[in-house]
């Protein structure tokens, strides 16, 4: 889990220097997602948004969020399941090439892993190998986390 109050502040100037306004609602979508413990859709983080706030949170406006934060290396797209996690590397000051993620099909937590570069390069050419040309070399593999696996035996 991050710690919070430093993910929140690594953000900020990670937007600033970006030349990235880090509004109070762009805050708000990221600290959802910082605290919550599972990945979640767009619709799921304005409703979280919308509990929280003095205001109405319009989901294309957590949508343009998104996508900005995203884009800030702040958190990351689950293209599978089309829904959002933050970047587990938020408070790193190196950069990270490949994030790969394990998402527990019972309580959709998410953990973020580092493969290293041999093993990303073998899917490619295995890939390649199929006649497949991948687009992404994002990894997202279905399962159960350790807490929810012993109740699936």
């Amino acid at each position: 889990m991050l710690d919070y109050e430093k993910a929140i502040s690594v953000a900020e100037q990670k937007c600033a220097d970006q030349g990235i306004r880090f509004t109070r609602r762009r805050k708000q979508v990221l600290a959802v997602l910082i605290k919550a413990d599972a990945a979640l859709s767009a619709y799921e983080i304005a409703e979280l948004c919308d509990a929280e706030g003095d205001s109405k949170m319009p989901a294309m406006s957590v949508y343009r969020i998104l996508e900005l934060l995203e884009n800030g290396n702040l958190i990351h797209r689950l293209e599978l399941a089309n829904k959002y996690v933050s970047c587990s590397h938020i408070s790193c000051s190196h950069k990270h090439e490949q994030s790969q993620f394990l998402i527990c099909d019972s309580c959709r937590h998410v953990e973020e892993i580092d493969l290293c570069s041999e093993a990303v390069d073998a899917l490619r050419v295995a890939a390649s190998a199929a006649g497949f040309n991948s687009i992404s070399s994002q990894l997202e593999i279905k399962g159960w986390c350790g807490h929810c696996q012993p109740s699936r035996n």
